[in-house]
């Protein structure tokens, strides 16, 4: 019996699920995602009912792991040599604060703030702040 019960604990703690990843290593491993073209690994990333906003409160009018698979195959397929460098990350809590710069998609880099929220391991909101 006393093996039984060694057994069941040792089977327990090897399916045991993983360490849930902190906030900031989701983003991360997003950005790692996005600079390798890795869609799957990008699309991983994200919630099944991820929302993109504004700064004022509006809901971009596609939502969800689709539109997201399909914007970003499109965009890694037009702009090949597409990579993002993290500027400056702030962290807080469920929220990481990203101010990205992209390259390859013109002459010229573009700068962009992406505010994460993260909830269960998932990215589950993006606010951009473009300007």
């Amino acid at each position: 019996m006393i093996q039984s019960f060694v057994l069941m604990v040792a089977i327990a703690a090897y399916a045991a699920p993983p360490v849930d990843l902190t906030p900031e290593a989701v983003v991360q491993k997003q950005v790692d995602a996005y600079n390798a073209h890795d869609l799957d690994a990008f699309v991983a990333c994200y919630g099944p009912a991820i929302e993109f906003r504004t700064m004022d409160g509006n809901v971009g009018a596609e939502k969800g792991l689709a539109p997201l698979r399909k914007g970003y195959s499109d965009l890694f397929k037009r702009f090949p040599a597409l990579k993002v460098k993290i500027l400056q990350r702030i962290c807080q809590g469920a929220f990481v604060i990203d101010q990205e710069q992209a390259e390859g998609m013109g002459p010229k880099p573009v700068t962009v703030t992406a505010i994460y929220e993260i909830a269960q391991g998932k990215i589950v909101r993006v606010w951009f702040i473009e300007g």
